[in-house]
C-alpha cells in the first residue's frame, strides 16, 4: 500500500492545534505528524505529549565519565608511576579536588552538548517535506497518511482550514534516517574511543613503539650551554663562588638534626627519583632507565670524603646531571649530611 507525506502552511498558532487535533482524530499518531515553526513552541500549545528530553541522561552521564577519568588521573596514574615529591601523598587532596572539579564540568558540558544534537535529530541525512515559507513564520504541519484514502481526508481537513499551500508526495522518497542517524553517531563515537585510547596505550606502555623518551637518549644542556650567553671567563656568581679551584668553595655545614632534616626534604625532590627515598638506589626513575645507580646507604658512599659528595652533587657525574642550578652551597652540605645519615660510617676529615 502507498503510503504519501502531505505538508500544509498555516498562518497562526490556534488554527494549526485544530488542524492537528482533527488530524489525530483520523487514527494518524503522533509519531506520524510532525509540526514545523521557526518559533520553539511548546507541544502541549498544539495538545501534543511533550517529548522526551535527553539533557538530563546525557549531562549525568558525562558528570559520571568526569569523575571516572578524574579518578584515574589522581589515583590510578600515581600508583602505576608512583614518585614522592616533598613527603606528601601519591594522591594529595587539594590538588585532585581541583581535577575532579574540572572533569566533571567539562564532561558535563560535553553530555548534555550531545544531549541537545540528539534532541534535535542532528544530523539529518536524509530528505526532508519543507517549505521556505515556514522561516518567514508559517508553521506547517507534515502527516504521513498510510493510505490515498487517508490522504484525501488529511487534504480536506488542511483546506477546511485555509492551508495556504498543501504539498504531497510518495513518502517512498523520504525514508526514515534511523539506521544513518545510527551509523553516523556510532561511527563518531568509535572515532573519539580510539583518538582517546591510543595515546593511553602509548603513554602507559600497553602498546611500546621505539622512541627517543628516556633521559638517557635526551642531551643535556649544562649550565651556561645552548642558548645562554656564557659570563666572563673570571667572573664570580654575585652570592660568591661555589667552587675555588674545583673545591667547595664554603665549609661544610654542622651536622645537625636540623640540618639533616632540609637536607631529607632537598633529596626527596631532586634525587629521590633516581636513588631511591631511602638512598638505596631504588628510585622510580632509576630502576626504569637506570638500573646502574649506586645506592647511598653502603659503602661506596662511605668511601667518598664530605667534599667529593659536594662536587659531585655540583658538577654531576656519569648520567647524574649537574644540581648546581637548583641548590645553594647550603643546600647541598644539607643534602650531604642528609646522605651521611643514611648509612655506612662517614670518611674522615681531610679524606
Amino acid at each position: 500500500m502507498t503510503k504519501f507525506m502531505l505538508l500544509g502552511l498555516f498562518d497562526n498558532v490556534t488554527t494549526t492545534a485544530t488542524v492537528v487535533g482533527e488530524v489525530r482524530d483520523l487514527g494518524i499518531k503522533d509519531s506520524e505528524m510532525e509540526i514545523m515553526s521557526n518559533i520553539p513552541y511548546a507541544s502541549k500549545i498544539f495538545g501534543r505529549k511533550t517529548p522526551r528530553q535527553w539533557f538530563l541522561p546525557f549531562a549525568l552521564g558525562g558528570m559520571a565519565v568526569g569523575v571516572l577519568i578524574a579518578f584515574f588521573m589522581s589515583y590510578i596514574t600515581p600508583r602505576l608511576y608512583p614518585i614522592e615529591v616533598g613527603g606528601q601523598g601519591l594522591t594529595p587532596v587539594p590538588p585532585s579536588a581541583i581535577m575532579y572539579f574540572e572533569f566533571m564540568a567539562l564532561f558535563t558540558m560535553l553530555g548534555a552538548f550531545v544531549g541537545f544534537l540528539l534532541q534535535n535529530r542532528f544530523p539529518i541525512l536524509v530528505r526532508q517535506m519543507y517549505d521556505e515559507r515556514i522561516t518567514e513564520g508559517y508553521i506547517g504541519v507534515q502527516v504521513l497518511a498510510p493510505s490515498e484514502a487517508v490522504m484525501e481526508q488529511v487534504v480536506k481537513v488542511f483546506e477546511n482550514h485555509h492551508a495556504a499551500v498543501v504539498k504531497r508526495e510518495d513518502a517512498a522518497g523520504f525514508p526514515d534516517q534511523g539506521m544513518r542517524h545510527l551509523l553516523f553517531w556510532g561511527g563518531l563515537g568509535a572515532a573519539g574511543l580510539v583518538a582517546v585510547l591510543v595515546p593511553l596505550l602509548l603513554t602507559y606502555d600497553v602498546v611500546r613503539l621505539p622512541w627517543i623518551n628516556t633521559m638517557k637518549d635526551t642531551v643535556v644542556v649544562k649550565a651556561q650551554e645552548g642558548p645562554r650567553r656564557a659570563a666572563p671567563p673570571d667572573a664570580v656568581p654575585i652570592q660568591g663562588p661555589v667552587l675555588i679551584a674545583g673545591q667547595p668553595a664554603t665549609e661544610r655545614l654542622p651536622d645537625t638534626p636540623e640540618s639533616r632534616e632540609r637536607g631529607a626534604a632537598l633529596f626527596s625532590i631532586n634525587c629521590a627519583m633516581c636513588h631511591g627515598p631511602a638512598g638505596n638506589g631504588e628510585g622510580v626513575v632509576g630502576l626504569k632507565h637506570f638500573p646502574e645507580t649506586p645506592p647511598l646507604d653502603g659503602e661506596r658512599a662511605a668511601a667518598l670524603s664530605d667534599d667529593a659528595i659536594f662536587l659531585v652533587i655540583t658538577n654531576g657525574k656519569n648520567r647524574m646531571p649537574s644540581l648546581a642550578e637548583n641548590l645553594s652551597p647550603g643546600d647541598t652540605w644539607d643534602i650531604v649530611n642528609y646522605v651521611r645519615s643514611l648509612g655506612g660510617a662517614p670518611a674522615e676529615a681531610g679524606q
